[in-house]
């Protein structure tokens, strides 16, 4: 019951990403795929890795972190990028930050996972590490252009953003970081 309930959590997500109700043409289905299986892969191993270093909780492979990286960031998020790759960083951020904290409390709340008592050791408090990661997921779709920019070096016929948005983006990001100092 409690995968059930996380699988619709998330087909609701996906049903909100494909607000516009349209298909994914060839270099987006193309693009699609080549992005889940490289996020779910990085993310999944990713997972152990940071658990190792003590900066992520633990995730048990079956069902969290296999549902996690393969369902949730390699199907939902991957289809949220193609989505909103044409909105100003800023909706991305919000998009994404926003999803993964709801995402994030809904596996705490199911599983028990996502539990720590601090943020990269630096703020502490469960609430800190929960909020904290989903403010991180807010930069995937920077990272995303990042990766299909890199990709597409390899790769024939994925959807890039263009260079002038991929610089946009990130002039706007440095903007951004000098104006909070």
């Amino acid at each position: 019951m409690n995968i059930l309930t996380v699988l619709v959590l998330y087909l609701i997500v996906f049903v909100v990403a494909w607000y516009d109700k349209r298909k994914l043409d060839a270099s987006e289905r193309k693009t699609f795929w080549v992005l889940y299986f490289f996020w779910s892969i990085f993310i999944f191993i990713a997972n152990y890795a940071g658990y190792l270093l003590g900066i992520l909780s633990f995730l048990p492979w079956w069902p969290n972190n296999f549902l996690h990286t393969f369902v949730w960031i390699g199907v939902c998020l991957t289809y949220l990028f193609l989505a909103l790759r044409q909105q100003h960083q800023v909706v991305q951020f919000m998009a994404f930050a926003s999803f993964s904290l709801v995402v994030r409390y809904a596996e705490f709340k199911i599983f028990g996972v996502w539990e720590m008592d601090h943020f990269l050791h630096v703020i502490r408090g469960n609430d800190a590490y929960i909020i904290g990661w989903s403010f991180i997921d807010g930069f995937f779709g920077v990272a995303t252009m990042l990766v299909l920019k890199l990709l597409s070096k390899w790769i024939d016929g994925l959807v890039v953003v263009s260079e002038n948005r991929a610089k946009s983006v990130l002039t706007d990001l440095r903007e951004k970081m000098v104006e909070l100092k």
